[in-house]
């Protein structure tokens, strides 16, 4: 039996060509559109990855200056001659006395970071450079603890010998605001110029202080080195964002 309709074979294989090349197309496309798409997740990625980094290194070198001229005010006091002290107004003696140990620490936002580290979205940014300076800055973080840890425990040392030697010492106009509600601070006892002087007299005092700004010092050299190695890890981004 003869099929009259059949259809040649050229003309079957033409078509089949086209199927396939129409089938590589479609996948080429796809392909692209996912390329397309993980390189826009990369510059999400990236941009947030740099806003965190710009907002830590503002706080990261706010907290280490803190710290810095908190030593620098220490160090004037001590030099200043009894008659000096004894000659301060009132918010001179308490800002003398605040000098001596009021920490304050560097919060690292580590959301994207971490989010970027152990979601799998450093999938999308294919950077190892950039995998190798997070990790560090974690670590780096790390580092900072034990400072953290060491201040708070020599001004809890502090406050006990503070104890007993009459303090500790405030402002009780130095209100704080907490949600909305100021709380009360009327029971601080303010510092005069005479109690100022008997403290700066004091060696165990003075001794616990300067212990306490050892440690602040030491914590002052790691946000340091934190801040500079943020600085680099805002290089790369800026690099990777072209």
């Amino acid at each position: 039996m003869v099929i009259t309709n059949a259809k040649p074979l050229k003309s079957m294989l033409v078509e089949g060509g086209v199927i396939m090349t129409s089938i590589l197309l479609a996948f080429s496309l796809d392909a692209l559109w996912d390329s397309r798409k993980l390189a826009g997740k990369a510059q999400v990625a990236l941009s947030s990855l740099k806003d965190e980094f710009e907002a830590n290194l503002r706080a990261c070198v706010e907290v280490r200056d803190y710290h810095a001229e908190k030593a620098r005010q220490f160090s004037a006091v001590l030099k200043m001659s009894d008659d000096d002290v004894l000659g301060m107004s009132e918010r001179e003696a308490t800002s003398a006395y605040y000098s001596f140990c009021s920490p304050r620490t560097f919060d690292a936002l580590l959301g994207t970071t971490k989010s970027v580290i152990s979601t799998g979205t450093f999938d999308i940014l294919q950077d190892t450079q950039l995998r190798k300076e997070l990790d560090q800055f974690l670590n780096l973080m790390e580092d900072t603890h034990e400072d953290i840890q060491n201040m708070l425990h020599f001004m809890r040392l502090l406050g006990e010998y503070e104890v007993t030697l009459g303090g500790p010492w405030g402002d009780p106009d130095d209100l704080v605001d907490v949600g909305g509600a100021t709380l009360d601070t009327s029971y601080q006892t303010k510092i005069t110029t005479t109690d100022l002087l008997a403290l700066l007299r004091d060696a165990g005092f003075v001794g616990r202080v300067k212990l306490y700004h050892g440690c602040a010092s030491w914590y002052c050299g790691e946000l340091g080195q934190l801040a500079e190695h943020i600085r680099k890890v805002l290089r790369t981004i800026t690099e990777l964002q072209g």
